[in-house]
């Protein structure tokens, strides 16, 4: 390795990444290059959205590398506001916590997830705490404490005894998570660069300029109001136009069906060989995957290639549901959507009644062939704040030196906290006329003004 510092990684993003010759930075690099971390190269940062962007295969290896580095940015103003009383330890915890927080993902993250029942912060905290992973042993030779304060970042439950020996203040931890976390500042810009789409693009630097601190909380300075309305503005955009585009939807609601059905018929399965014929070339490891007990090494072999090789497998399947979803996804015949987000919910009832009877007579499973969808199922949200939880909330400094929910200043943004709601009901394309005429006949628009 060559002995010139800084060390820098390119960026598409945020150009020019450094990392200089101290221990903070120097046990970054290590961690950058841990089998744990290399892995989120095969992670894609937006599942099925390059089946619809075709410039959307960006990692979150990058996206870690990004969140890292706004972090560090964040810390460095912070650290001018509370007169640098912020200690070494402290810092290294932030960016290390930064660096590391997708490291849990599976393969299409969210969706396997909801499959296996076992949740990213959970294997993020399993790697980062088990000195069996390089993560871990990287983490203890540098300070044998630091696994276990890095749980204040992952468990919202972790003990109160526990947050406090951490001696992480809570601003510090808003720099991860929270409405303006380094997370969100980051995947917003790179999103949008990777999708083609301008609608992620906002004011970064003046948002870290303007950034302030209030005792315990992260607010926003007048000055940079139009900064933050316009970051609000393009999660809203963003939200509907890259993370909840219909096809988009259409991808991730079969891949989840594809995975259920998949899961369905190893439950039925009554011997190890029924199992394996369900699709004969699958992995064992992928079938262990369902019994959500896969221990940490097994866990950390699985990427979006295995899944991929997964669902080519599935498109031999005898059974008819599953090879129609795997087939699908891998020649990108996807379902159609009807949008019944402005219908009344007696329509909607009405709608998917004789949508399934629809399906049933198409010799079709109406639990896979004809599914809902709600915004509820993606993991990138709006802004939607919602005054019993302060952490949903951004608060922008008044003129008279009071910090109030911004929302209240920007008659814009009010209005847009009513459209937040979009539901959709998906179906095969073999029925997509038959079903196209029951939404003619049973829904209409309401005004929901």
């Amino acid at each position: 390795m060559s002995k010139l510092w800084p060390k820098v990684i390119r960026d598409p993003v945020h150009n020019i990444i450094p990392f200089e010759r101290t221990p903070c930075d120097q046990l970054l690099l290590d961690l950058i290059n841990t089998r744990e971390f290399q892995r989120l190269r095969r992670i894609k940062q937006l599942g099925m959205s390059e089946l619809v962007f075709p410039g959307a295969n960006h990692s979150r290896f990058a996206h870690c590398i990004g969140v890292m580095h706004v972090a560090r940015r964040m810390i460095d103003r912070l650290a001018r506001l509370d007169g640098n009383k912020i200690r070494e330890e402290q810092r290294t915890a932030v960016l290390v916590a930064a660096l590391l927080h997708d490291i849990g993902h599976g393969p299409f993250s969210h969706a396997f997830e909801k499959v296996t029942g076992q949740s990213h912060e959970a294997r993020t905290l399993e790697i980062i705490q088990n000195r069996d992973t390089e993560v871990g042993r990287r983490l203890h030779g540098h300070d044998r404490s630091l696994p276990e304060r890095l749980a204040v970042f992952f468990d919202e439950d972790v003990e109160a005894e526990k947050r406090d020996a951490a001696e992480i203040p809570d601003y510090l931890t808003q720099i991860v998570a929270s409405q303006l976390d380094a997370d969100r500042f980051d995947y917003l810009l790179r999103d949008s660069y990777a999708t083609g789409t301008d609608y992620g693009r906002y004011d970064l630097d003046w948002l870290l300029l303007q950034l302030l601190l209030d005792g315990k909380r992260l607010f926003v300075g007048r000055k940079a109001m139009d900064a933050a309305e316009s970051y609000i503005f393009a999660r809203f955009h963003m939200y509907r136009s890259v993370y909840f585009h219909k096809t988009v939807r259409a991808a991730e609601v079969m891949l989840r069906l594809a995975l259920r059905r998949f899961k369905e018929l190893l439950n039925m399965a009554t011997s190890k060989a029924k199992r394996r014929k369900i699709a004969p070339d699958v992995p064992q490891r992928v079938i262990d995957a369902f019994s959500g007990a896969l221990p940490i090494d097994a866990y950390l072999a699985l990427d979006d290639v295995t899944l991929l090789d997964f669902f080519k497998a599935c498109t031999y399947s005898t059974d008819k549901q599953l090879n129609m979803l795997a087939r699908g996804l891998i020649e990108r015949k996807l379902y159609k959507a009807i949008d019944v987000t402005d219908s009344s919910r007696t329509d909607v009832v009405q709608f998917a009644r004789r949508g399934e009877e629809v399906v049933r007579r198409a010799r079709l499973e109406p639990e896979y062939a004809f599914a809902d969808d709600t915004a509820a199922d993606t993991p990138y949200k709006p802004y939607d704040p919602d005054e019993s939880r302060p952490a949903s909330q951004i608060y922008v400094e008044t003129g008279g030196g009071k910090n109030v929910e911004i929302s209240t200043r920007s008659d814009a943004l009010l209005q847009l906290r009513k459209r937040y709601e979009l539901v959709r009901y998906y179906f095969s394309e073999s029925i997509r006329e038959r079903i196209e005429k029951v939404a003619g006949e049973t829904l209409q628009k309401e005004d929901k003004r």
